[in-house]
């Protein structure tokens, strides 16, 4: 999990730093980038997801960054999920300030990066209406801990990351503000199965 947080620190300082070196370019350009937060529901394997106790289902909420030139876009972003722990096991721990000590259960910590890219056709004469297919590859880091707990003991989930096909649709609402529906096509036989993401964009 806590690399997923570095290289999500990362990936929003790079993407930071494209978005203003676009703006300060004084010549005409047709790239457009977009920002957004989004809320994802993940399926996962129902064999997988009970071989290690997690349920077969979770919420995620994320942040991304999108790019497009004519008929090419990318996107690249990072989301953490929200996954009940039905194999949780408790640990005594004691509390550095206060020295107290307490009973905990585990829980699930999971995260994930990712990033892809394809075709996108504007379906009207405005352009807010606009159909695309993506391929890309996401990353995840799931396990089994307590919360806060630096030295408490831990264990990984086995949901490997993996490759993924994306149709995808967006809609404008405005001349700044955006909405996409994607779903994420997983492959192969890694943990993750499908995935329905909607995202709100502001448009730059």
């Amino acid at each position: 999990m806590h690399k997923v947080i570095s290289l999500t620190l990362g990936m929003l300082t790079c993407m930071a730093a494209s978005t203003a070196v676009a703006q300060g370019d004084t010549a005409p350009s047709l790239y457009k980038s977009r920002w957004g937060v989004s809320a994802e529901l993940i399926n996962f394997d129902p064999d997988i997801a009970t071989a290690n106790g997690i349920s077969d289902s979770g919420f995620g909420i994320g942040v991304g960054y999108a790019g497009e030139k004519g008929l090419f876009n990318f996107n690249i972003g990072a989301s953490f999920f929200i996954i009940d722990d039905e194999d949780e096991f408790s640990q005594r721990v004691e509390n550095d300030w206060t020295g107290d000590e307490s009973t905990e259960d585990s829980s699930i910590d999971a995260g994930s990066i990712y990033i892809d890219g394809g075709i996108q056709l504007p379906l009207s004469e405005s352009g807010n209406f606009v159909l695309g297919l993506n391929a890309g590859y996401r990353y995840f880091d799931i396990d089994r801990g307590i919360t806060y707990c630096s030295d408490c003991y831990s264990e990984n989930v086995d949901i490997e990351s993996t490759t993924y096909l994306k149709p995808f649709a967006r809609f404008g609402f405005s001349d700044a503000i955006s909405g996409t529906l994607a779903y994420y096509s997983y492959n192969g036989d890694k943990g993750a199965d499908n995935s329905l993401q909607f995202s709100v964009d502001w448009n730059f």
